[in-house]
C-alpha cells in the first residue's frame, strides 16, 4: 500500500495555505469608499493566513460586496457559483429599496441555493442560521426594507452611549445620570428667549458633545466633526 493509503481526499471547498495568504494579502490591500466599511485590513492576520475580529457590518460587506471577487479564481465553477447567488440574495435583500415581486421570486430561489450549498458543505455546517434564510424574503415583504428593523443603528447610539460612562465600576448609572443631565438641559432650554443660544439650535452630532461634557470628558471641535455623522445616521 502507498503512503497515502487512508487519506480521505481534499473538499472541493477547501483552500490551500497559499490561496488563503493570497486572498488575505488582497484584503490587507484593499482600499473601500469613504464611509463603505471599516478597516478590514486591521482584521487579516497573515502569519495563520486569517481573519478575526470582524464586526457583523464587515461579515455584510464581505458577504454581499467582496465574496464573490475573493474566491472567483480559487474555487470551482460548482462551487463558486452558489456562494454568487447567495451574496446576490443577500444584497437584493438588503437594498434600500426592494419589490415585493423580487422577494416573491427570491422565496423560491433561495430554496435552491441552500440545496446547492448542501452539496457542497458537510451536514454539520447547516443550523438553524442557514435555514433563517430560507425565511427572509417573506419577512421584507411583510415587513419592508431591513434598514428600518437591523440593529446597526441601536448598536452605534449604544456606543455613543458608552463614551459617555466615567465611572467604570458602574456603567449603567454613568450612563443614567449622563442621559437624564442630557434630557433635563434640553427640556430647560425650551424656555429660554429666542436670542439666547442653546442646545436646540445646535447641529445633532453636538449631542454626545455635551454628554461627554457632562460625564467630564474634554471636547473639541474635531471631535464634534467627527461624531455628528455618526449621530445623524442612528437619527
Amino acid at each position: 500500500m502507498g503512503s497515502d493509503a487512508g487519506k480521505k481526499p481534499t473538499a472541493t471547498y477547501v483552500l490551500s495555505k497559499a490561496q488563503r495568504k493570497s486572498i488575505c494579502q488582497w484584503l490587507k490591500e484593499l482600499r473601500y469608499p469613504d464611509g463603505f466599511a471599516s478597516n478590514i485590513s486591521q482584521c487579516v492576520n497573515m502569519q495563520e493566513a486569517r481573519l478575526f475580529g470582524m464586526k457583523s457590518h464587515n461579515c455584510h460587506i464581505f458577504m454581499q460586496s467582496l465574496l464573490p471577487i475573493a474566491f472567483r479564481d480559487l474555487l470551482p465553477k460548482q462551487v463558486w457559483e452558489p456562494l454568487v447567488e447567495i451574496s446576490e440574495f443577500f444584497r437584493a435583500l438588503c437594498a434600500p429599496v426592494i419589490r415585493a415581486t423580487d422577494m416573491a421570486v427570491w422565496q423560491d430561489r433561495i430554496v435552491e441555493i441552500i440545496c446547492q450549498l448542501e452539496r457542497i458543505f458537510p451536514p454539520s455546517f447547516f443550523d438553524s442560521i442557514e435555514h433563517l434564510a430560507i425565511h427572509l424574503p417573506y419577512e421584507a415583504r411583510v415587513g419592508g426594507p431591513v434598514q428600518f428593523r437591523w440593529m446597526y443603528p441601536f448598536e452605534r447610539w449604544m456606543h455613543c452611549l458608552k463614551l459617555t460612562v466615567k465611572n467604570k465600576a458602574r456603567p449603567e448609572a454613568s450612563i443614567c445620570e449622563s442621559y437624564i443631565m442630557s434630557e433635563i438641559t434640553n427640556f430647560i432650554s425650551h424656555y429660554f428667549d429666542g436670542g439666547v443660544d442653546n442646545r436646540g439650535d445646535r447641529p445633532l452630532g453636538i449631542l454626545l458633545v455635551d454628554l461627554m461634557q457632562i460625564a467630564g470628558y474634554p471636547s473639541s471641535n474635531v471631535l464634534g466633526n467627527l461624531l455628528v455623522p455618526k449621530l445623524q445616521d442612528v437619527v
